[in-house]
């Protein structure tokens, strides 16, 4: 039964994976959340225009009808004409028209007919006829109204509506511009020449540095077209973003979470293939860890001198071994140790099992009597034997001390005691450049297309003793042999 995942670290997983999806979702509602209020926001800001346009639109149709009544109601029309300015500051000219659009009376100076079109004079109501420029050099809006008789136009300035736009709308996260039709602007936000780069039918429209985004909408009638310049804030890419990279992160801690459950990468499987009772054979004892600090294989032996500390096959290396058991968040203590019970002093010998750069576990080979050496040394090249990648151990003279069958197939047969210059030129240089290193080192020979692993090995006293090589063809699928006959025929 294979149970490679401790219960702490699968509750601290479950914990992380639990937390990291209430913070996933949590933005995901908060991102909703803030879209909402700011499409809110761009709404309020575009009802707040359309309100004041038609407002104004509305007041000045309201004022040029009381002032149709006023005229009407007096008898002469030239000084009610006069008058009319008081009857609204905003009124700038007034003229009496007939029915085909002539002027009849008028105030100011402006000789002959309105700039205007005349084809359409209401029966009924006020009409907006357009905007134009008035006497004083203004833009104006004439408003037409019928008499008994005739037609009253009044021009209104349009300054006070344009200041009003300008002041309500003086940041540069929203701007609105108003046309009188598509084609006549009464109010502008941006510089004058920018004028002439639009057309009305952009979706995006840039002033200088700043981009915004184009909306319109029609009001009146006859229609005034408002457009809504709205800055780009890309919340939208951001949030994609945001969201993108916290399900990448589930992810990860998911697969993770997965992987270590199902022991992918424990050092048990490292070694499915592997009959551990053949460990059972041998007269020391031979534990593997997991990289938890957690017991998976412990031989006879092995529970022989540690028949005190009962069933070991689950059980925390630190509390079988002492002080060289190795748990998460402390530094492993690998090399030649001595262990020391109620009766004897023991030998051990402690190596990581290492894949692709990752520390997996441990193996631990005790030694109970005066051949403890010798015989450790003979269970380690036992076990690189079982490797499926090429192991070679170089001492610190540079001389090849083991090398399994993986090892003597890619790089040829090696005598015990050759140098590593003489077996592969590469390697070996790639070794004298990285003594010293402390962690694993990848390599590549590109003369034998290989991909490997070199560790350095330290005693004691932090000395250099030697190095150990792990080689592989790249591409190659790693299933560990039970003897050097299997792993020679599938090299083979």
């Amino acid at each position: 039964m294979k149970k490679p995942l401790t219960i702490n670290s699968a509750w601290l997983m479950f914990i992380m994976l639990f937390f990291l999806s209430i913070i996933t979702m949590l933005f995901v509602v908060e991102f909703r959340f803030l879209k909402g209020i700011m499409n809110d926001y761009e709404e309020t800001i575009r009802q707040v225009a359309i309100n004041k346009t038609s407002f104004f639109l509305n007041n000045l149709q309201g004022i040029a009808e009381g002032a149709a009544q006023k005229v009407d109601g007096h008898s002469d029309r030239n000084a009610a004409l006069k008058e009319l300015p008081l009857f609204d500051h905003r009124i700038t000219g007034a003229y009496i028209l007939d029915a085909s659009g002539r002027v009849k009376n008028r105030t100011g100076s402006l000789t002959g007919d309105l700039p205007l079109p005349k084809s359409r004079l209401p029966r009924q109501g006020s009409l907006i006829l357009g905007v134009h420029t008035g006497n004083n050099g203004q833009m104006v809006v004439t408003v037409v109204t019928p008499l008994e008789k005739d037609w009253l136009a009044l021009d209104f300035s349009i300054m006070e509506f344009q200041q009003e736009l300008t002041q309500e709308f003086l940041d540069n996260t929203c701007k609105v511009a108003v046309f009188a039709g598509k084609e006549t602007p009464v109010a502008w936000p941006f510089e004058r020449e920018l004028l002439d780069q639009f057309s009305g039918r952009e979706e995006k429209f840039y002033a200088g540095q700043l981009t915004y985004d184009v909306s319109s909408v029609t009001v009146g009638d006859p229609p005034w077209q408002l457009y809504f310049f709205l800055r780009e804030n890309n919340f939208d890419a951001y949030r994609i973003i945001t969201i993108m990279l916290l399900l990448f992160a589930l992810y990860c801690c998911l697969y993770q979470f997965l992987v270590e459950l199902w022991g992918v990468n424990s050092a048990r499987t490292y070694f499915e293939n592997i009959d551990f009772n053949i460990f059972n054979h041998v007269h020391e004892g031979v534990i593997i860890s997991n990289n938890a600090g957690r017991i998976l294989f412990a031989n006879q032996a092995a529970h022989d001198i540690f028949s005190a500390k009962g069933p070991l096959k689950g059980a925390k290396l630190r509390e079988v071994l002492g002080h060289i058991g190795d748990t998460p968040g402390e530094k492993n203590r690998y090399g030649t140790l001595t262990l020391k019970t109620a009766d004897r002093l023991l030998e051990a010998i402690h190596s990581p099992i290492v894949k692709k750069g990752k520390v997996l576990g441990a193996v631990t080979v005790i030694g109970t009597g005066g051949r403890e050496e010798e015989t450790c040394g003979r269970v380690l090249c036992r076990l690189m034997e079982a490797l499926p990648q090429g192991a070679i151990y170089v001492d610190r003279n540079h001389r090849v001390i083991q090398a399994n069958l993986m090892a003597r197939c890619y790089l040829g047969s090696m005598e015990t005691g050759i140098s590593i210059d003489a077996v592969d030129p590469e390697l070996a240089g790639f070794i004298y450049r990285n003594m010293g290193s402390r962690s694993v080192k990848r390599v590549h020979l590109n003369s034998r297309n290989l991909n490997g692993e070199v560790i350095f090995v330290y005693d004691e006293e932090g000395i250099y003793a030697g190095t150990l090589v792990l080689l592989e063809a790249p591409g190659q699928e790693v299933y560990p042999a039970s003897t050097p006959e299997q792993a020679g025929a599938k090299t083979g």
